[in-house]
């Protein structure tokens, strides 16, 4: 493939993987406010985003990684044109994924009891039941995830972005069509007890998962006949499969070790996040504020720009991939910045916004008593936003490059650092202290990692560094725009939360346009994406 080609592909893919991404939290951030009515109950929110960060947690250690391992093997295999030994590595994934899975669903159910005890804030047995009733229903979706992105992983690898992006947001409009209907046939319908529409919601990522994985098995029945035609006029001999399932082994830990300490602020943010707001300092109401925006209101919302990563993530590993098997470092080099300049461009304009229009995000998406705190709390949450946007990009880049050991290494620290800086941090400053130690955390890994990209593949960040420079001067600017439009009136706070959408939406428009434009002017989306503004001839040039 032209050299041309390969770059338009990698930023083709990566934006393909991100709209998807991008159209599924979207369904998940405006079901939220429907939700919050079903439950009514402060508590019941907390137990569902709560148990949602701690089954994502449990999800990463059982299956996150594998997927990022299959792609690669694929991606490898497929250039070199080994349909037999492609087939093979379905085989042993979905196989693996699925005793994975089952072990993950056995002990998050074993684990739920102990887990409901440390992070309900009652000590009610009946409340307490409701969480662990909770967290054994999100159990049993860690055994069919996990197979689930088994195939993902596999289409990854296949570069059938399309697919892949269409599989994230099927599944999601499936889990909200049923978390709603659901929820809302037991309260409203049979007159239920709130709990119940509880039970519904995380029931389905159950059903959700199971429907998905009827819907890319009947996409790779075409895959897999395509590969069988390849194998069968294959003259060479597959890769045993002994040896093929030590090389994924051996692939997946370093992959799954990522997974696992990269994000780890979810489990951060449902254990020590609580023990650290319990040393007195809130009352009992704010302790929930605070609770509520960290693990599901301001998650929903952060999650906005974070998006970008798995996008891109799937996008850097077959083609990075493919590029270091042809020995091609000047398309690595490419792909790097291309994917970097992306993030930073998108991403941290996101999450400024964020930042700029928390207060009326807040007001008119989800329904809390202490305005002020929330979105207080969102604002800060929208640094954790870029860092958790920038952060997981810049780490599989480095899997990617085959730099495993280094930041594996640096993951480690990183969550050391967290993990000891986040409850002394919080007893100091309040809740900021969370964002804050995962700051300090990010910008060592953050810098540490991309020095260590310059050394090994020359990779130069000076015109990367230029463009993030101007991009955060165009944000200010855009700040003092939309806070001129809220003295005109479209602040979208107060009165009809309908109303204030569309004033929110108004000054957003304005604002977003604002940047594009500038930041047209300054030839920097020019520069990212490969592209030239056509120019009108003069009347000169037309003679």
């Amino acid at each position: 493939m032209p050299k041309g080609k390969v770059k338009k592909s990698i930023i083709y893919s990566g934006l393909i993987g991100t709209g998807g991404y991008f159209f599924a939290k979207l369904i998940s951030l405006f079901y939220v406010i429907p939700l919050s009515s079903i439950l009514d109950s402060a508590t019941y929110t907390n137990f569902y985003g709560t148990a949602y960060n701690i089954y994502s947690y449990f999800l990463n250690i059982f299956s996150a990684g594998f997927p990022f391992a299959i792609a690669t093997l694929v991606a490898k295999y497929s250039a070199k044109e080994d349909a037999k030994t492609i087939l093979i590595i379905k085989r042993i994934s979905i196989l693996f994924l699925s005793l994975t899975g089952f072990v993950g669903m056995l002990v998050m159910c074993a684990l739920s009891g102990p887990i409901a005890h440390l992070v309900a804030a009652s000590s009610d047995p009946a409340i307490i039941q409701i969480m662990q009733i909770v967290l054994c229903i999100l159990g049993v979706a860690i055994f069919f995830v996990p197979v689930l992105s088994a195939y993902r992983g596999f289409v990854q690898g296949e570069k059938e972005i399309e697919e892949y992006a269409f599989s994230q947001t099927f599944e999601q409009i499936f889990r909200v069509g049923f978390l709603l209907s659901a929820s809302c046939l037991c309260v409203y319908a049979l007159g239920m007890e709130r709990k119940w529409a509880l039970y519904a919601s995380v029931s389905s990522t159950v059903i959700a998962a199971i429907a998905g994985l009827i819907q890319i098995i009947r996409f790779d029945r075409k895959s897999n006949k395509r590969l069988q035609k390849e194998a069968a006029i294959q003259k060479t001999h597959a890769i045993p499969t002994k040896k093929l399932f030590r090389e994924f082994i051996l692939l997946a830990i370093p992959y799954f070790v990522v997974a696992v300490l990269g994000y780890s602020d979810q489990i951060y943010n449902s254990i020590l996040l609580p023990l650290g707001l319990k040393s007195g300092q809130y009352l009992p109401e704010e302790y929930d504020t605070i609770i509520s925006a960290f693990n599901f209101s301001g998650g929903k919302i952060i999650a906005i720009p974070m998006i970008l990563a798995p996008g891109f993530t799937a996008a850097i590993i077959p083609h990075i991939t493919t590029a270091l098997e042809e020995k091609n470092i000047r398309l690595v080099r490419s792909n790097v910045i291309d994917c970097l300049n992306i993030i930073l461009y998108i991403g941290f304009m996101l999450s400024f916004c964020i930042f700029i229009y928390a207060k009326p995000i807040t007001y008119i998406l989800f329904s809390s008593k202490n305005l002020e705190l929330s979105s207080s709390v969102l604002r800060w949450l929208a640094l954790e936003g870029f860092t958790g946007t920038l952060m997981p990009v810049i780490t599989n880049i480095m899997m990617a490059l085959r730099l495993r050991k280094s930041v594996l290494k640096r993951l480690f620290i990183y969550t050391l650092i967290k993990g000891i800086l986040m409850v002394p941090m919080i007893w100091l400053i309040g809740f900021p202290g969370a964002i804050l130690s995962s700051m300090i955390a990010a910008i060592y890994l953050v810098y540490s990692n991309l020095k260590e990209m310059a050394e090994t593949y020359g990779i130069h960040f000076k015109g990367l560094i230029h463009k993030f420079v101007l991009e955060f001067m165009i944000c200010l600017c855009m700040w003092l725009v939309a806070f001129l439009l809220t003295k005109i009136g479209l602040d979208g706070v107060g009165g009809s939360r309908v109303f204030g959408f569309f004033k929110l939406g108004i000054n957003g428009l304005f604002v977003v346009l604002f940047y594009i434009g500038m930041s047209l002017f300054f030839q920097i989306p020019q520069t990212i994406f490969h592209f030239k503004l056509k120019r009108k001839p003069s009347r000169t040039e037309v003679r």
